[in-house]
């Protein structure tokens, strides 16, 4: 379909749809990581900051600190920030894009 002009529109917006989730996806979790020496090489992203801060307090026998709570709620602001950003895509953009998809009614399972 990529030479078909009555689909353009609709990769140009699969693809920036795709740029988008992606976005959302690599500030969440870092998706580079593939061996144990992976961390060293591309930082950690929210949730990964969050567990390794739930991973320290968890450790000692006193509550967390003021400090503790204090980058507990800032990265929770931030993750859940991120989570809506992806919420309003799915609701918004990826219904729109499915909606268009299903208008032009192609013929997208192909078997030989």
């Amino acid at each position: 379909y990529k030479d078909d002009e009555k689909v353009k529109d609709l990769l140009i917006q699969a693809k920036e749809l795709k740029e988008q989730l992606t976005a959302v996806e690599e500030a969440l979790y870092q998706t580079k990581n593939r061996s144990n020496q992976d961390p060293l090489n591309f930082p950690i992203r929210l949730t990964n900051k969050l567990g390794h801060l739930v991973s320290l307090v968890t450790m000692d026998d006193f509550p967390p600190t003021a400090q503790d709570l204090a980058v507990k709620n800032e990265l929770s602001a931030k993750i859940n920030a991120k989570l809506g950003e992806f919420d309003q895509l799915m609701n918004d953009k990826v219904k729109a894009f499915n909606k268009a998809f299903n208008d032009l009614q192609l013929n997208y399972l192909f078997t030989d």
